[in-house]
């Protein structure tokens, strides 16, 4: 109506007020968080973010929210005050249910004895930790590894040893995947994930895109894609190795990838432990009993437990995640990550949970959900009134989705038609069309990697004389 009505609650600043009002409801979550931080002076940033809106008032024909430029009229603030009290209606708990005889890992379902499905072994490879892992190792040393002309080629020289050692592993498929340049939709959900990680070196950002393009020279498929992480990439493309029947070795030391685990999905920890509990068994018997000593039965490849410790590599399975977990499925492992926390990317967790009291809580209750719905039954204190409360809930709602590792990503470019699963397989790479003599040369003249570029023809010259 036009100003001076009849309407009891216009004042002259409505329209603005109702503007400012839509815009900060309509606003991404981190600015709302500030925005909510700002009003409300003393409360935590992190739990509105967790709850990402903060609820809105049944709307009526005169209720308000306050605004400087506009001072509420009575029946505003009433209805202001009886809305106080609202809450958005709680979702019902969703029961965990316990993992199923026909899945496989990473989120596939197949059948457990389908003789139809094509067999085959991918290695997919956390590039980042690799990169790292090398970097920082390097760092300790003395002295780099440095060329005739004065090029640091240490991460180099120990990246292409790694990526050797999983061609000498007899893979049908593989690929390495890095992290794209910029932020990620974790970003987006939470502002301060990974806030407290110190500036990236200026040697180590000038060290990854050489390290990405001596990949790319030794023709390996490479995986990468903006707004995600690598780890979601090996997730998706797991998922749909595994659903095309084949079995999966991701190669990290990264504990994240436990909620990937399942009979045809297994970790290669560089330098790890597998908890003594397969000894490399990967979840199929051995013919012959030994845990894991004797290679070529367990769908993986020819390669058994001491052939890939030797490498520096070591299986953790399954099986190996049940005995240090006390019987958790992996899958819950997510639920466990999101109550205990990951200090390594500003993952806070929820408070008085940590990695002792979740296993129990997650046995007896199955799930994040459970244990917010049983959370009175809780005999400690500081858990109950945790899980209890609704910040509580929300932070571990919202840390789950943090910690979860994407394995159904819709990016066109790791999925088909642009990514069929067979564009992974060395047939046609190992050994190239030159018998590996284009590789062998840039690995040796211009890298300056001699001991790469010999264990590189000899990967070809095996390859080459291995059956078809």
């Amino acid at each position: 109506p036009a100003r001076g009505g009849s309407e009891p609650c216009m004042r002259r600043g409505l329209g603005v007020m109702a503007a400012r009002v839509l815009a900060y409801h309509a606003a991404p979550a981190p600015r709302l968080a500030r925005a909510a931080a700002r009003a409300r002076p003393g409360a935590a940033a992190f739990g509105d973010l967790a709850r990402n809106r903060l609820p809105l008032a049944p709307s009526s024909s005169c209720g308000r929210r306050r605004n400087s430029m506009l001072a509420p009229c009575p029946e505003a603030l009433k209805e202001e005050e009886a809305s106080a009290s609202y809450a958005p209606p709680t979702p019902p708990p969703r029961p965990y249910v316990p993992q199923r005889d026909d899945y496989a890992g990473a989120g596939a379902l197949i059948p457990p004895d389908d003789a139809s499905l094509p067999g085959g072994h991918v290695v997919l490879v956390d590039g980042m930790s690799m990169i790292f892992r090398s970097f920082y190792g390097w760092k300790n040393r003395a002295e780099p590894l440095l060329n005739s002309k004065g090029e640091d080629v240490s991460v180099q020289y120990s990246v292409a040893h790694a990526i050797l050692g999983v061609l000498e592993l007899d893979p049908t498929h593989l690929a390495v995947c890095f992290d794209a340049k910029g932020k990620t939709f974790r970003h987006e959900m939470f502002t301060d994930y990974k806030a407290n990680r110190p500036p990236t070196p200026p040697e180590l950002k000038e060290t990854i895109p050489r390290v990405i393009e001596m990949v790319r020279r030794m023709d390996v498929p490479l995986l990468m894609t903006s707004g995600v992480e690598a780890d979601d990439i090996i997730g998706t493309v797991a998922r749909r190795s595994v659903e095309r029947g084949l079995h999966v070795s991701v190669v990290s030391p990264d504990k994240d990838f436990f909620q990937l685990l399942g009979p045809r999905v297994r970790q290669l920890r560089p330098n790890g432990r597998n908890g003594d509990a397969s000894k490399g068994a990967d979840y199929d018997e051995q013919a012959s009993n030994d845990g894991g000593m004797t290679p070529g039965t367990n769908g993986f490849g020819p390669h058994g437990f001491k052939e890939l410790s030797a490498r520096g590599l070591v299986p953790y399975t399954e099986r190996d995640f049940r005995a240090e977990f006390g019987g958790l499925d992996p899958a819950q492992f997510v639920d466990l990550l999101a109550m205990v926390g990951d200090s390594s990317d500003n993952i806070p967790g929820v408070e008085g949970i940590g990695p002792k009291t979740a296993p129990k809580l997650l046995g007896e209750y199955g799930n994040i959900e459970g244990c917010v719905a049983n959370a009175t039954q809780i005999r400690n204190k500081r858990v109950r009134e945790s899980l209890g409360s609704e910040r509580g809930a929300a932070t571990a709602h919202l840390c789950r989705s943090l910690v979860k590792i994407r394995t159904a990503l819709s990016d066109p470019t790791i999925n088909e038609p642009a990514l069929p699963i067979d564009a992974l397989g060395l047939t046609g790479k190992v050994p190239p069309a030159d018998g590996g003599k284009g590789v062998g040369e840039y690995l040796e003249r211009e890298l300056e990697i001699a001991s790469a570029a010999d264990r590189w023809r000899e990967a070809c010259y095996a390859a080459s004389r291995r059956p078809v």
